[in-house]
């Protein structure tokens, strides 16, 4: 039984990133987001980080004997892709024009940059748990055989 089941793409990572979307999105839409564009900025900042992480772990995870990285990449692999490409995507369109609370296409983009960028955390977030896990199970059996 495999008791490192941490998977972003999950029905929990989905509707984490919906709500936060929409809390983003409402927030945005009311004018309550003073510094939108410095925020955009982070997002596509981290959204390039993400990429950077997994295709790291991609490199070490194919050059290395199946391990913790390789079946935890299997697992949020797909999911932290998808929400790095997503956030640097949308931070781009945000960032090619000027953002405004009144216009409903400002408000779309912000909305599906939130979404990407939620949906990316929490892939980080599953994925280093996952790995945590596994290396502490090996960890725990090799101690208790020993």
């Amino acid at each position: 039984m495999d008791r490192c089941n941490c998977k972003a793409c999950s029905c929990i990572g989905l509707i984490i990133s919906i709500v936060f979307a929409a809390i983003i999105g409402t927030l945005f839409a009311l004018n309550l987001i003073t510094s939108i564009v410095v925020s955009v900025w982070i997002a596509f900042g981290l959204g390039v980080l993400g990429l950077i992480i997994l295709t790291t772990g991609a490199f070490l995870g194919a050059v290395t004997f199946p391990n913790a990285l390789t079946s935890c990449l299997c697992k949020n692999g797909n999911c932290l892709l998808a929400g790095a490409i997503g956030t640097i995507i949308s931070a781009l369109i945000a960032l090619s024009f000027t953002l405004s609370s009144t216009g409903v296409f400002a408000i779309i983009i912000i909305i599906l940059l939130a979404f990407f960028f939620a949906l990316m955390i929490v892939a980080l977030v599953a994925l280093l748990s996952c790995i945590i896990c596994r290396m502490c199970s090996r960890h725990r059996e090799s101690t208790e055989t020993e």
